[in-house]
């Protein structure tokens, strides 16, 4: 559970800073979402949307063209860092 909690904190982080400085792009839109459903997700569920957020996002980043500044890109770094976390085994433990 502590990493779910975790994930959301930095997910809340990196929303907000996309938000601020990027508010009507559709990664906005998408992390935004995302953080949404992870929040109501448990287990399986949990590790399988953050899973697809990670092979999702990118490529809507890059169609929306924007490049993330200081503070976006370091929470988009300790973010990715849970991309292990994104597997199956790990929903078992939550």
């Amino acid at each position: 559970m502590e990493n779910k909690v975790k994930v959301i904190e930095v997910m809340e982080k990196f929303a907000n800073e996309l938000k601020k400085y990027h508010p009507n792009f559709e990664t906005t839109k998408y992390v935004q979402e995302t953080l949404l459903e992870l929040k109501k997700s448990e287990g399986v569920a949990f590790t399988g949307k953050l899973q697809y957020f990670f092979n999702r996002v990118l490529v809507v980043k890059l169609s929306d063209g924007i490049k993330f500044n200081e503070s976006e890109k370091r929470y988009w770094k300790e973010l990715s860092s849970f991309v292990e976390l994104g597997n199956n085994l790990w929903g078992a433990s939550l």
